[in-house]
């Protein structure tokens, strides 16, 4: 199955809208209703406050959504004479209309807005993003349209996508796919299973002790996850990476790694205080990366059908523990402040990409890189590294 580069833009266009509605509507807290017109606020005028920054990055959040839908909308249009000059209508009409959808829904939320000027300043974003990529398909050479396959398109959008995820406040780090919260249930368990009653302190360096080996398993497994897909996605795109090959390996997971633990700290340095780090690279995490970097050498000389299976066998046992790990008392007073202020927006967005990261790399693996693509891939390795005779 393949997607043309018409179809993969507006894919991601599609995908960046999403999670700019996301961030419009977060948090989604204590909605209500009330008897003003959600539209209303167009009526009002300027705003009495608003400051430099939620100018710049209202501006800044809808170029890349104008540049994604006016390259996507161009590759349409491009056979017709006016092709450029109605992508780029086409693109900041479709922007300002989002734009005014979703401040009119922020008009039930307490917590949000609405504002005329966080529709022009929105507006003047995917203006931008529209007439680079008018400007960009006025040489018809460019506009040549190619083949790009899921695999190669998907998981670009999954490391992405993983990056977010590292602005997500959550105490343990790397418990991605968490959609419950089992604390309270996970202490009283650990309580009975001793057997007996045990004092509180005992109880504690237990609970502790296991909690560290949980947490080092979760980051473990969910970083070769992480490097499998990027990996196996490489080695899939001749393209796009020609001189890849299966010995590239340990280099993927160590730059996984190194750009990983950089993202999570600029996202803390960025969103929080430097005091956060502390908090989030504990001693479950340090092992985690250990361990992880010790099973690397157990898959370098793998299949590509055993790492595929590694890695899906890696998502789910993250799915178990992300879903069962006690919460760090300590992580969460350090975590408190997290992504306020001008950024709170952006915590929505990314604890929905943490969450949905594990399931949409399993659609990815099982939808795109099937267990026949892996073979074809092995025989097509195996052909390659056969001396000529």
């Amino acid at each position: 199955m393949r997607l043309n580069r018409a179809n993969s833009l507006l894919f991601a266009g599609l995908l960046y809208a999403g999670g700019l509605v996301v961030i419009s509507v977060s948090p989604i807290t204590e909605w209500r209703f009330i008897p003003e017109m959600p539209w209303e606020y167009l009526l009002r005028g300027w705003p009495k406050y608003w400051t430099s920054l939620d100018v710049l990055l209202n501006v800044l959040a809808y170029i890349p959504l104008g540049l994604l839908i006016g390259r996507a909308v161009s590759h349409r249009l491009s056979p017709m004479a006016w092709g450029p000059l109605q992508a780029f209508v086409f693109t900041v009409c479709a922007s300002v209309l989002l734009s005014i959808l979703l401040e009119a829904v922020q008009t039930y939320l307490p917590s949000r807005r609405s504002s005329v000027l966080d529709v022009l300043t929105n507006g003047a974003g995917a203006s931008i993003g529209a007439f680079i990529a008018s400007a960009y398909a006025q040489n018809k050479s460019r506009l040549q349209v190619t083949d790009a396959r899921p695999i190669e398109v998907g998981g670009l959008m999954l490391f992405g996508l993983w990056l977010l995820a590292q602005a997500a406040p959550q105490p343990i780090w790397l418990a991605l796919g968490d959609i419950m919260t089992q604390t309270s249930e996970w202490r009283q368990g650990l309580t009975s299973f001793t057997g007996v009653d045990q004092s509180p302190a005992v109880v504690q360096e237990i609970f502790a002790a296991q909690r560290i080996l949980a947490e080092a398993l979760c980051v473990a497994t969910a970083i070769l996850s992480c490097a499998l897909l990027c990996h196996l996605s490489m080695l899939e795109s001749p393209r796009w990476f020609s001189r890849y090959q299966p010995r590239h390996w340990l280099y993927t997971l160590i730059l996984v790694v190194v750009i990983t633990i950089g993202a999570r700290a600029s996202w803390i340095l960025l969103l929080h205080s430097p005091e956060a780090l502390l908090a989030w690279l504990g001693a479950g995490a340090q092992a985690g990366i250990v361990l992880a970097l010790l099973s690397a050498y157990g898959l370098a000389g793998a299949r590509p059908t055993l790492q595929r299976t590694a890695a899906l066998m890696g998502i789910v046992v993250m799915l178990l523990l992300s879903n069962s790990l006690p919460q760090n008392d300590f992580a969460n007073e350090a975590f408190t402040g997290w992504s306020k202020g001008a950024w709170l927006n952006l915590r929505g967005l990314a604890n929905l990409a943490a969450s949905a990261w594990p399931f949409l790399a399993l659609g990815w693996f099982f939808i795109a890189l099937t267990h026949r693509s892996t073979r074809a891939l092995e025989r097509d390795l195996f052909i390659s590294r056969k001396p000529a005779n």
